[in-house]
């Protein structure tokens, strides 16, 4: 494949005989987007809804101010999940039409998350302040990667920090390797981590290190509390 060829017209997909490559996506106006969503409506049940994910839904402020409150016409529920990285005046309205935001914390300490992430968490952090005092609902979610942002000290750092912020849980989301067959489809820069998942033993040792600090910690497989 000459990427950069690429149009994006996907011309390509068409006539591949042995469907080698085929769109991994289609643009939407929000009302066909809403029109889309509607058509599963019946399958939501009393706890369903929709979740803007991505990337990072909130990169995209103008298109969700016209697309929820088409939802919210139609009382959908709409679960938001963001890395919290965005301009807080540019979605300042938006997140007051959603029910639940998934808000993800990679490292509390600058250094390491600039590191990590290649961007300073200071935005992030000043939003995160800002979603609380507008009481959304939210689960704040800490993706955990071994050798990354597991270490004691900085577990204990986010603990102190949520604490101040009168937060009584965090969700902790092990490493999974789920992702890596989609470097090579992309034809990603990027490579594997090489990084082994955790067992089920480490990751309770680990949460138990914020369970000390006093948080309630759940996970998909368990949930711990203080005493």
């Amino acid at each position: 494949m000459h990427w950069e060829r690429c149009r994006a017209c996907f011309a390509c997909a068409e006539v591949c005989p042995t469907l080698a490559r085929e769109p991994a996506g289609k643009e939407y106006t929000p009302e066909q987007l809403a029109e889309e969503v509607l058509k599963d409506r019946e399958f939501f049940g009393k706890e369903g809804g929709v979740t803007l994910s991505g990337g990072e839904p909130f990169s995209h402020p103008a298109f969700l101010k016209e697309l929820l409150p088409l939802l919210k016409k139609e009382k959908i529920h709409i679960t938001a999940e963001t890395c919290g990285y965005f301009p807080w005046k540019a979605l300042e309205k938006v997140l007051c039409q959603i029910d639940l935001i998934l808000f993800d914390l990679k490292a509390l300490t600058p250094e390491l998350h600039q590191k990590l992430t290649g961007k300073s968490n200071e935005l992030i952090l000043e939003n995160l302040k800002k979603i609380l005092q507008l009481k959304i609902p939210h689960q704040i979610r800490m993706p955990l990667v071994p050798g990354y942002n597991d270490r004691e000290d900085e577990l204990k750092k986010i603990a102190h920090f949520l604490k101040e912020l009168g937060e009584k849980e965090i969700w902790l989301l092990p490493y999974h390797r789920l992702g890596e067959s989609k470097l090579k489809k992309l034809d990603s820069e990027l490579k594997p981590l090489g990084i082994k998942p955790m067992s089920d033993s480490e990751l309770k040792n680990k949460a138990q290190i914020l369970v000390k600090e006093g948080l309630q910690v759940k996970t998909f497989k368990f949930t711990l509390s203080p005493d």
